[in-house]
């Protein structure tokens, strides 16, 4: 009972920390989540599609729909908003913190015999959802309607189903751990069999006695399969049918996207940023503890989980359930007492460094809101970081705060992306074309439409009474396109903002150079790293 209500209240406390802040248009943001996640489910109401999710009138496959069945039925309840939209994956966040619980837990009395106690293991258990609630990549994705941080839930819900299911049969955790996976595999298939897989392949190396039970109840594994797959396979076969040459055509560019066997680094880079600032707590713990039988299994879970990003073009988002073993790794180091300080230390550092720059560029610009409380709470995280003699529930607390408010409070209050409330207002009621960039970004979510993005302009889209926004550096090449069409849109309005160039904490305008960012310094402004977003009319 004590152990339920402490999940249920540090799931309680971590909402209210990963969802501080997600209303706001200046908040984190991408382009996958400004030009995809945000769009599609508004598209889809506009066209009342639900089975097959569409972007700008094509059909929309180079990935399946589940989030975006769920982010269209988030907006149908609750009103188009980005709250709406990004409290579906604060949900996920959620759960994965729920499945770390768990999986903390069962890790301390099936793994780690040293820890006998029943309220030792609800304290494991504890310890592992506050250290990855703390981290980088939790903290950062939770805020962002984008398909890792759901897949990476669903996948690992499913795996934990799975294992309750071969220490104690039951139908009912069965069929739930096929139901979650046939969810993840809806959202992004591939990644659900890395991370799914992994897992249990991990597990079945650790522990070889759990094999027997695997191969005793074949009919249950094949139920298992029949279940997980039905829903996958009818909705690809179904596509298939309707639109077979773009489902083609979007497999093939995802591969190419993927760059197979482009061998890179950049997931071992990965995982250690989002770990920060556990990465190398995490690290120290599996390495010293390396002759015990759960270092080695989440060793090999990390590992396993990890290998087959080494062979492809990975952005560090795709990781994000790779911080499971590493945050299983802390939570037994902190209750074992061995966090050395310098990993600690090593550990804080980026994510401090970045904390006081956000202050300083806040300060300079003379920023208004409540960033400040930035200041200390960076100060805290580095007093609970750099004590010689660590307090887990300091770490875990401090490092949280820091990720919420930086995200929730500070960084927003930078204005990237801000659109001024005349452009909402010209835009209601009109056809509109969000013209490369696309800038406004955020102004689907903003203005409840999924409005219309093109980087080649037909014309459709220079219909007289259309309204098309465009960023200055782009100016060239709309203006190249529009000639070719026979019209010549006229200028209505403009307006200066700090925007987003893909990543969501690049906000210089496109070519800025150290000089602008001096001449921002200098002149106590971010003017000179601003772009400049127009608003043109093409007239009847």
């Amino acid at each position: 009972m004590r152990s339920g209500f402490g999940t249920l209240l540090l799931l309680l406390l971590a909402a209210g920390v990963l969802a501080l802040g997600i209303w706001a248009p200046t908040g984190l943001t991408g382009k996958d989540e400004y030009l995809l996640g945000l769009r599609i489910p508004l598209e889809m109401m506009e066209r009342d599609a639900w089975w097959i999710p569409f972007i700008d009138g094509e059909p929309r496959l180079k990935k399946p729909p589940f989030i975006y069945w769920l982010g269209r039925a988030s907006f149908e309840t609750f009103g188009p908003s980005l709250a709406a939209g990004r409290a579906v994956t604060v949900a996920f966040a959620l759960l994965l913190l729920g499945c770390a619980a768990w999986l903390g837990r069962r890790l301390a009395t099936s793994h780690a015999p040293h820890f006998t106690g029943d309220a030792e293991a609800r304290w494991a258990g504890l310890l592992t959802a506050g250290v990855l609630l703390g981290t980088s990549g939790i903290a950062s994705e939770s805020r962002r309607l984008m398909l890792d941080m759901p897949v990476a839930a669903l996948a690992i819900a499913a795996f934990c189903l799975y294992w309750s299911w071969l220490e104690k049969p039951r139908w009912s955790a069965l069929l739930g751990a096929a139901a979650l996976l046939a969810a993840a595999l809806l959202t992004k298939g591939p990644t659900a069999v890395v991370i799914f897989g992994a897992a249990l392949l991990a597990l079945l190396l650790a522990r070889r006695e759990l094999w027997q039970p695997l191969l005793t109840r074949l009919p249950q594994q094949f139920a298992f399969a029949a279940v997980a797959l039905a829903l996958p396979v009818a909705w690809t076969l179904d596509v298939k049918s309707r639109h077979g040459a773009q489902l083609a055509a979007a497999a093939e560019h995802e591969l190419e996207a993927r760059g197979l066997w482009n061998i890179s680094p950049n997931a071992a880079i990965g995982i250690v940023t989002l770990a920060l600032p556990w990465s190398f707590v995490a690290l120290h713990a599996l390495w010293s503890h390396r002759h015990e039988a759960h270092a080695r299994f989440l060793a090999l879970w990390l590992g396993l989980s990890l290998l087959p990003f080494f062979f492809i073009h990975v952005f560090d988002r795709y990781l994000i359930a790779s911080l499971l073993p590493l945050a299983l790794a802390c939570a037994l180091a902190l209750q074992a007492g061995t966090t050395p300080a310098w990993a600690r230390r090593l550990g804080s550092l980026p994510p401090a460094l970045v904390a006081i720059a956000l202050c300083l560029l806040l300060w300079r610009w003379d920023k208004g809101g409540l960033w400040w409380l930035l200041a200390p709470v960076t100060a805290y995280f580095l007093w609970c970081w750099w004590r010689s003699r660590a307090h887990a529930g300091a770490l875990i607390i401090s490092a949280a705060l820091l990720w919420s408010v930086g995200w929730g409070l500070a960084f927003p209050a930078l204005g990237v992306n801000a659109v001024p409330a005349q452009v909402i207002e010209l835009s209601r009621g009109r056809p509109v074309t969000l013209f490369m960039g696309p800038q406004p970004a955020l102004l689907p979510a903003l203005s409840g439409r999924a409005l219309h993005q093109a980087s080649r302009l037909t014309a459709n889209d220079v219909a007289p009474g259309t309204l098309i926004a465009v960023r200055d550096e782009d100016t060239a090449a709309l203006g190249a396109q529009t000639q070719a069409l026979g019209v010549t849109p006229v200028p209505l309005f403009r307006y200066t903002a700090l925007t987003s160039a893909g990543s969501g904490i690049r906000f210089a305008r496109q070519g800025a150079t150290a000089e602008d960012w001096k001449a921002a310094w200098a002149t106590r402004s971010p003017a000179p790293l601003e772009s400049t977003v127009h608003i043109l009319e093409v007239k009847r």
